[in-house]
């Protein structure tokens, strides 16, 4: 059973070492056992990104059905849990953030090892420093958070943390909810660790007004009913195109999160699972999961970026959640922004 020391302190521990060179012997039989089962189901904690078209390429290659369902992540954990309790589990494979997928292992105990994958050795050197147990769970791509601003309202950019505390921002902020799970609470985590809690406590003084509904918080920027949202998904700027928005990157760098896939415990299809998380971590999928804007965990994908997005393939990084903080961060949210 995975423990909590194995998963470390960023939710996303998986070290380097043989288990990154394995090919199963049984390979072909879990191919085979894939295609008997002829169905997977994914639960993904992103909601209108690159997951149908991954699993419309997964399909055309191997023609296993794959049925999604796309929810926020803290729907995406009583959803599993509920069916784990009921005994009647439906998902198969999940892809969430790595924190999450830590709950899911430690606490919750929703998820079991799937064995190794072939293609787990394409991993980029610079991620496998950062993981262990990659027979749990693997990474498959991160998230990256800026600013979305309204240029029509904004006439000098925020260039750093610091500035979004300044007056003239003040109840004009639209942000994900710090409270809970999310990008909101990323942002929270990683800039109380990095920038302390004055700096949190100053944004508060600047009356911040949360939402949970990030799509209809980047239209009510560009409408100008606020002046900032944040964290502002940076996959997300190609449809907002000929809006009086932009994204910005402030010069500490950006907040993001780590994606990992995992195989639920009693998954239906453990075969087909199986092989859709392997095919998730392969050049083809990779290439199809940067093309929709998400940043791959391979090496030599930048080309296949949307254009739009290629100016932010390689910006700074500020930090990612630490998972083992995660009840004393929503406390200090709730207290902070009340």
């Amino acid at each position: 059973m995975i423990t909590r020391r194995q998963f470390g302190a960023a939710a996303m521990t998986m070290a380097t070492g043989p288990a990154f060179a394995q090919t199963p012997a049984d390979w072909d039989s879990v191919i085979a056992g894939a295609k008997k089962e002829g169905v997977v189901t994914l639960y993904s904690g992103l909601v209108g990104t690159a997951a149908k078209a991954v699993a419309a390429a997964f399909q055309a290659k191997y023609g296993i059905r794959v049925e999604i369902l796309e929810v926020r992540a803290s729907e995406l954990r009583e959803r599993v849990r509920t069916e784990s309790v009921a005994n009647r589990v439906l998902v198969d494979t999940m892809w969430t953030s790595a924190v999450q997928t830590r709950q899911f292992a430690i606490d919750d105990k929703t998820i079991q090892p799937f064995g190794a994958v072939p293609n787990i050795g394409n991993i980029s050197q610079d991620l496998r420093e950062f993981w262990t147990n990659p027979d749990m769970h693997v990474p498959i791509f991160t998230l990256r958070y800026g600013l979305l601003v309204n240029t029509s309202l904004v006439k000098e950019l925020p260039k750093t943390y610091a500035d979004l505390t300044d007056p003239r921002f003040k109840g004009k902020i639209l942000a994900d909810d710090f409270r809970a799970e999310g990008g909101g609470n990323t942002f929270f985590t990683v800039t109380w660790e990095k920038l302390g809690e004055g700096f949190l406590r100053k944004l508060a003084a600047n009356d911040v007004t949360f939402t949970r509904d990030q799509r209809g918080a980047e239209r009510r920027v560009a409408r100008g009913e606020y002046a900032v949202y944040l964290p502002f998904l940076l996959n997300n700027w190609p449809p907002l195109q000929g809006l009086p928005v932009q994204p910005v990157i402030l010069a500490e760098g950006v907040t993001y999160t780590p994606f990992s896939a995992s195989l639920v415990r009693g998954a239906p299809h453990p075969n087909a699972g199986r092989l859709f998380i392997d095919f998730m971590i392969s050049k083809e999928g990779q290439s199809i999961i940067a093309a929709n804007g998400l940043w791959p965990i391979l090496d030599g994908l930048a080309d296949q970026f949307p254009p739009l997005l290629r100016p932010y393939a390689s910006t700074k990084l500020l930090g990612a959640r630490d998972g083992t903080k995660t009840e004393l961060m929503f406390k200090m949210s709730k207290e902070i922004f009340k």
